[in-house]
């Protein structure tokens, strides 16, 4: 298994985090990385991406809610092809107190090609999950303002 994070503390609350995160309507409008998720926000459900990675087409895949804890912890699970390539990405906000909150992006790949996959791909992974956090954190602190 390889498993890809990043983190960024944001000036604000986690429910504040949590609100912009949730609001899969709106990635459009501030992500980078996810350009546009379909479905609803409840365990269990299917969502349908749109991703956008440096270099490459337009991503889409599909994937379903496997944690669901608000305003704490969201994650899904995607097969790109089964045991060849599969994905566990999960958000988790941390109240560090004071009006801030460590916001971690976690993605672990697992499969028989997951690793030759990032071998090509990590950076450009990596450089949009921080691009994101970036991005979560210029809107959240935006509202919160």
């Amino acid at each position: 298994m390889k498993i890809i994070r990043s983190e960024i503390t944001i000036n604000a609350s986690v429910q504040e985090v949590w609100s912009v995160l949730a609001a899969f309507h709106l990635y459009p409008e501030w992500n980078p990385f996810i350009r546009a998720v379909r479905g609803k926000g409840a365990a269990g459900e299917r969502l349908w991406f749109k991703a956008r990675l440096d270099g490459l087409p337009v991503i889409f895949f599909r994937a379903t809610i496997r944690e669901l804890v608000p305003p704490v912890q969201l994650g899904w699970y995607a097969t790109f092809l089964k045991g060849i390539v599969e994905a566990y990405h999960y958000f988790e906000i941390e109240d560090l107190g004071s009006g801030k909150s460590r916001f971690t992006n976690t993605e672990e790949f697992s499969g028989l090609l997951s690793g030759a996959v990032l071998f090509l791909l990590e950076s450009r992974f990596k450089k949009r999950y921080q691009m994101m956090d970036e991005a979560l954190k210029e809107r959240v602190e935006a509202y919160v303002q």
